[in-house]
């Protein structure tokens, strides 16, 4: 797992979650932002040894959520980001995932000390 491919992996994915928004496909910015999301939950993971290579983005998201103690706001994010929608396709309407994606983001980026995680 490269880093560098990785940032551009989440960069654009990010990208066309904010594009599918504008063109009013909102179902497809959410799961663009969840990809993102979870692309850099694998890289996160993969450098703190808590990973399968054969997880997919949704997946490594649910370890993320399960194996790091994360600071509330952040794990709060994580269980947006794998919510499931309701019977209309929909989330709650205050739940942005692009915003939650972003979040999510940052913190794993800035948490690049390498230490191991309990």
């Amino acid at each position: 797992m490269k880093p560098a491919e990785t940032q551009i992996q989440v960069q654009g994915e990010l990208l066309l979650a904010k594009q599918s928004r504008k063109e009013g496909n909102e179902g497809r910015a959410r799961v663009c932002a969840r990809r993102a999301a979870g692309a850099a939950a694998q890289l996160f993971l993969y450098r703190h040894e808590k990973i399968i290579k054969t997880e997919n983005a949704f997946q490594s998201l649910k370890t993320l959520k399960d194996t790091k103690k994360l600071p509330n706001r952040i794990q709060l994010a994580v269980i947006r980001l794998i919510q499931r929608v309701n019977e209309d396709h929909q989330l709650p309407a205050e739940i942005d995932l692009i915003n939650e994606a972003r979040l999510v983001i940052r913190f794993l980026e800035a948490d690049n000390s390498g230490s191991k995680m309990n």
